[in-house]
């Protein structure tokens, strides 16, 4: 509130540099341009946590309210504070050219974290492509943390040329060509942020091909077995009845091979229908 003792700023501007839930806008009034930006910051396994500053740009003054989490930001008002006991002037080309500075400031700063996050899609490569690491955590993680940076982004691609516009007139510094620049470096981050959505989508499709791969390979070896002691099975079955058969112990049982005779013989008789079913499932690919 002490802002609207010293400045002429509107109490409902007051009351969205007070809160944390506002969205990108552009207001221009009379005496000044209020402008909320949000910026992502601090990405990490809950996506990425934006960062709101709120601006106002006046003819002879330039007010900003931040939380203090943009970490370049804080280093450029070191740097103004330094410069300003230094000299007695924060920047030599007044109020216009002191809000692009910040503003490209804070642009740049974005290019380290989408290396950030393209280092983390690389590290996820290996795991989608391993056997013993479980890749789908980390690909929901990234997901969400590209789609954050793309809606915070996607907001301010659209206002840039209106805040060069609000700027030329409250403060009379032509710097249409700056802020273009600005807009062709947020355009790369965009495209960077676009390039990242692609390969994110490309791994989590991979993954889940890889992971239908490996449970249809499991459902095959566990078919081929099942088949595979089946004849055994029946032959057991058959011969664990209660009733004469060749061979059983109800009847008089095989000896020409030994005491072991009939085991011999329903073993063999188990392992010739698996010996066919083997070089079937080879015939098939499936062994």
């Amino acid at each position: 509130m002490a802002l609207a003792g010293h400045f002429p700023f509107h109490s409902l501007n007051i009351d969205d540099c007070m809160s944390k839930i506002q969205l990108t806008k552009v207001e221009e009034h009379d005496d000044y341009l209020f402008v909320i930006l949000r910026f992502p910051v601090l990405c990490g396994g809950s996506g990425c946590t934006p960062s709101q500053v709120s601006f106002f740009v006046g003819r002879d003054y330039l007010v900003s309210v931040h939380d203090g989490s943009i970490g370049a930001l804080n280093d450029l008002f070191t740097s103004c504070e330094i410069k300003f006991k230094e000299t007695g002037k924060f920047t030599q080309d007044g109020v216009g050219s002191l809000f692009y500075t910040i503003f490209s400031t804070i642009v740049n700063s974005l290019f380290p974290l989408m290396e950030s996050l393209m280092d983390r899609l690389e590290d996820l490569e290996e795991n989608v492509f391993s056997k013993n690491s479980e890749a789908l955590y980390e690909i929901t993680r990234l997901r969400r943390s590209i789609a954050d940076v793309r809606r915070i982004l996607s907001p301010i691609r659209r206002v840039i040329v209106e805040i060069s516009d609000g700027v030329r007139r409250q403060t009379g510094d032509d710097l249409d060509l700056y802020f273009s620049d600005v807009h062709d470096r947020i355009e790369k981050i965009w495209e960077l942020s676009e390039t990242s959505k692609e390969i994110i989508e490309i791994y989590k499709d991979t993954d889940y091909t890889l992971y239908q791969h490996r449970m249809n390979r499991a459902i095959v070896i566990l078919t081929v077995i099942s088949t595979l002691t089946a004849p055994a099975v029946v032959i057991g079955t058959l011969y664990g009845m209660n009733i004469i058969l060749p061979g059983s112990v109800n009847e008089q049982p095989w000896l020409f091979l030994g005491p072991y005779t009939t085991f011999i013989i329903m073993s063999i008789l188990s392992l010739i229908p698996a010996g066919f079913m083997i070089a079937y499932f080879k015939r098939l690919g499936w062994l």
